[in-house]
């Protein structure tokens, strides 16, 4: 007994070792995006900028979005490096400290080559004063640019090589790492933002204010993060059966090609998650670039400085991530996802998995969107810094939901597509291989094949599972993680890319926030000129904003009823041979399964 319990504990021990060294880089991603959240349009308006500007420099994170995350999917997934992902991890990691370094550095970046160009007499010249903070406004709008595209490559590889490295069952619980894994971050971030790091010795050097050292903990913080998933997560690398194109732009084109074709016909349950998500990151893009000026907003009314006010922002998404945390280690034990996996049911946690049983993934989204809009529509009754701080902090428990059930779901329906036998493949629901074979009617499964699923199987008895990639020219295979293929043996057909898949995934987030950026800009045009008994500078533009969220929020919500159980909550609740609604016309599944 005493050994069994013994083996129990070292098999999660090595579980958790597994999943923690797995995701520990996105939270070095996580430690870089809270410097962004918490200082980004606090810093922009300080050196000069609009808020209507702000909202419209935001606009970058979504254009880098929209090419790199599902063009840089694509690449890593047929990539032959025995590196493959890592590669590209790293070289988005790189890019990041650039970027940060470009807005830390701004200000002496600005007089070194206006000093070179012979631009004013002096730091006393007037000229030369509005010559610097154009430069600045210029280089800092270019650094956030530069990081907003490498913070999107960076989150989507490493989403990507956790798919990889995950089995069906394991996604759930990968995935709830992966979020506690950002909230770590947000905790380290939003702890470094908030502490009086001017007091620390070994950042003297660095000088400027508090950002700049902010900036170099965080770069300091993803590189180390970054490195230990990089070193301690192999990799196999798999052999085309075509030569790949050689050259980059090529490369570039066939990937571009890829998406293309796959997003055309998602499987139903992939559309579904896509399509909610359009809604619920209007939800949140407003909060998570404007929260921190909410807080800042009210504190002014109490402090003085630059310094104590943006400390005070800090320290209430310091709370947020706190309460996250939480609320990421909590809520995904008591899902029913994953229950069949012999892991899912840890001795302690059993009979509170047991009283929570119905909880599905998709009902813990719809939880997650309608207190956030409660929250957020509370605004109308918050005046004060202490209230501000409070309504900020319970953010926390939707945002903890966010960040872990849309990727679970996404994950376990991306295993369910690769694993789809070929009998059932109904035009919606095929996987992304089956997909691309409408567009080469040569290589087709034949009806009889269909019928008899052993013919296509037969080809390939003795091969270890292995998950199998192909794009529009080219067939290959790439190992899940422990699974290789066998020495000699030949790629499969017939599977689906997981990097693609998460790269058109993030388009579906990326998308709606040019929009919400030019929502927030015309409400700030529009309440800047509303009067306000107690308004200072443009206090009150901030929370209509966030009520707009609270709106989206509230429409996402309904769209997550619509979303199918995963295989997982099936088996566990014996529902397993239900058959999921084909077309839009057909009643939701939500009306024949109970949340």
């Amino acid at each position: 007994m005493a050994e069994s319990g013994v083996s129990v504990a070292r098999e999660r021990g090595a579980r958790w070792l597994r999943f923690g060294t797995l995701t520990l880089g996105l939270a070095g991603s996580q430690i870089i995006w809270s410097l962004e959240l918490a200082y980004g349009t606090p810093y922009l308006l300080d050196i000069g900028l609009s808020k209507q500007a702000t909202g419209l420099v935001w606009i970058a994170g979504p254009l880098s979005g929209l090419v790199t995350q599902p063009v840089l999917g694509s690449l890593s997934d047929s990539s032959t490096s025995r590196y493959r992902r890592r590669k590209y991890i790293v070289g988005s990691a790189l890019m990041v400290a650039v970027g940060t370094c470009t807005i830390a550095f701004s200000e002496p970046i600005a007089a070194v080559l206006l000093d070179s160009l012979g631009v004013g007499y002096g730091d006393w010249d007037p000229v030369r004063k509005e010559r610097v903070a154009l430069v600045v406004q210029t280089l800092s709008v270019l650094g956030f640019w530069v990081l907003d595209f490498a913070v999107n490559g960076l989150q989507v590889i490493s989403r990507a090589l956790i798919l990889d490295n995950a089995g069906s069952s394991e996604q759930n619980e990968a995935n709830a790492w992966q979020a506690r894994m950002l909230h770590a971050g947000n905790i380290v971030g939003y702890w470094c933002g908030w502490a009086n790091l001017a007091e620390w010795p070994a950042l003297r050097w660095v000088g400027g204010g508090q950002f700049r050292k902010f900036a170099m903990l965080s770069i300091a913080g993803m590189a180390a993060c970054v490195a230990v998933t990089v070193l301690g997560t192999p990799e196999t690398a798999y052999r085309h059966t075509t030569p790949p194109p050689t050259r980059g732009w090529q490369r570039v084109y066939v990937s571009l090609q890829q998406v293309w074709h796959v997003a055309k016909q998602l499987p139903l349950s992939i559309r579904r998650v896509c399509q909610v998500q359009l809604l619920a990151t209007m939800s949140w893009f407003p909060f998570l670039f404007y929260s921190t000026t909410y807080i800042v907003d009210a504190a002014r009314r109490h402090h003085d400085g630059r310094d104590a006010s943006e400390k005070i922002g800090s320290f209430g998404m310091l709370l947020f991530a706190l309460l996250s945390m939480l609320a990421g280690s909590f809520l995904p034990v008591v899902t029913v996802a994953g229950h069949a996996s012999p892991h899912a049911d840890g001795g302690a946690v059993a009979p509170l998995r047991s009283a929570w049983r119905q909880a599905t993934l998709r009902s813990m989204w719809t939880f997650g969107c309608l207190s956030q809009a409660l929250i957020l529509f509370a605004t109308f009754f918050v005046h004060t810094q202490e209230q501000a701080l409070g309504l900020v902090m319970l953010m926390g428990v939707p945002w903890s939901i966010w960040t872990w059930v849309p990727f679970a779901l996404l994950g376990e329906f991306v295993r369910e597509a690769e694993a789809e036998p070929a009998q059932d493949a109904v035009e919606d629901q095929w996987s992304a291989q089956q997909i691309m074979d409408r567009h080469e009617p040569r290589q087709r499964t034949s009806v009889h094949d269909l019928e008899n699923p052993s013919r296509r199987t037969s080809a390939h008895e003795g091969v270890a599972p292995q998950r199998i990639v192909s794009g529009s020219h080219v067939s290959s295979v790439v190992s899940r993680g422990r699974e290789v293929p066998a020495d000699g043996a030949a790629p499969l057909e017939d599977s689906i890319r997981g990097g693609t898949i998460l790269g058109i995934h993030n388009l579906a987030i990326v998308l709606p926030q040019f929009l919400v950026a030019l929502i927030a800009s015309l409400i700030f045009r529009v309440t800047s000129h509303a009067p306000s008994k107690h308004r200072r500078g443009d206090d009150g533009d901030v929370a209509w904003v966030l009520r707009f969220g609270a709106v989206m929020a509230l429409f996402a919500a309904a769209l997550t009823r619509y979303i199918p159980l995963t295989q997982s909550e099936r088996a566990a609740r014996n529902i397993a041979g239900v058959r999921l609604p084909l077309d839009d016309d057909e009643e939701p599944e939500a009306a024949h399964d109970t949340p």
